[in-house]
């Protein structure tokens, strides 16, 4: 038996189709106990060392492109990548100018959003199942930013702009005659400082790993908020159907004060918008029908 302050390790020295063969115990030193500034040392050598592969590594981490793009079949996926990217860039754009419009943003906005975040994420994403882009929750968070913002500037609402441009463009700024922003510029500089800010509240939440916090969501919350942002959105795009021209309302039962600004308007419908909704939607809700009943026997 051996003494309980000698440290053991077992070496397993068998040979091949001889299972049999005995376990040998080996005597090891045990080692000196490091001080701790030479842990500290040591760890800062092994993390700090620059070697060739230690700078192939970090580039390919952060650019992974670099990594999977000389590895590309072009023969066999190029023609389904081509198909793919056509078919989301048209469906981008009408999609995009609706998500703008619910940022309270000029619909080129949406556009630039969706193409140059699509770019970004295909050279620097290392996932290929994320969808990257813009959402309706997201954009309704923002237009409320938004429109509060200009409020309070002191800018017209979105249903005056028709009326005199000239005040539209005074109203910011009081009474000044020397306007450096319009609402426009006034609203994407809101916008993109509440994204930015996000971001970096994003970016900090990774780095203090804040996401096990999901771990405690349940289903039937996940399902109840993603209910209510669809019947939100839903809300804010009936407006558009109708062609009315309606203030987002502020504060709380927003929905509820939509709905009831769209049944006070409701005589005032522009006929041509509801038209062109409405031939819309009889022409996309039959195809999306049709797509998922025959999807399995189209290539």
């Amino acid at each position: 038996m051996l003494p309980k302050d000698d440290s053991c390790a077992a070496v397993e020295d068998r040979a091949e189709g001889d299972p049999q063969h005995p376990l040998i115990l080996e005597r090891v030193e045990k080692k000196p106990e490091k001080k701790w500034h030479t842990v500290v040392l040591d760890q800062v050598k092994k993390h700090c060392s620059c070697t060739p592969e230690k700078v192939k590594s970090k580039i390919l981490g952060f650019v992974p492109i670099l990594k999977w793009l000389p590895h590309y079949k072009l023969r066999d996926w190029i023609l389904g990548d081509l198909m793919s990217g056509i078919i989301i860039g048209i469906l981008l754009v009408p999609q995009s100018i609706a998500y703008s419009l619910l940022a309270s943003q000029d619909p080129i906005y949406g556009i630039y959003t969706s193409f140059f975040s699509s770019v970004i994420y295909a050279i620097l994403g290392s996932s290929r199942h994320i969808s990257v882009g813009i959402f309706g929750v997201l954009c309704l968070l923002v237009g409320q930013v938004v429109d509060r913002e200009l409020a309070l500037a002191g800018y017209l609402p979105e249903s005056s702009i028709g009326i005199n441009n000239s005040d539209t463009l005074l109203a910011g700024q009081g009474n000044s005659s020397n306007v450096e922003c319009d609402r426009s510029c006034y609203a994407i500089t809101v916008g993109a400082t509440v994204t930015f800010t996000a971001g970096i509240y994003q970016v900090l939440m990774g780095l203090l790993q804040v996401g096990f916090v999901s771990v405690y969501l349940s289903d039937s919350l996940l399902s109840g908020f993603a209910t209510g942002a669809s019947l939100t959105i839903l809300t804010s795009q009936i407006k558009y159907l109708l062609g009315l021209k309606i203030p987002r309302p502020q504060g709380y039962f927003t929905m509820f004060k939509t709905w009831y600004g769209l049944f006070t308007n409701l005589a005032t419908t522009n006929i041509c918008d509801l038209i062109t909704s409405l031939v819309c939607l009889a022409v996309l809700i039959p195809a999306k029908e049709l797509n998922d009943l025959f999807k399995s026997k189209l290539k």
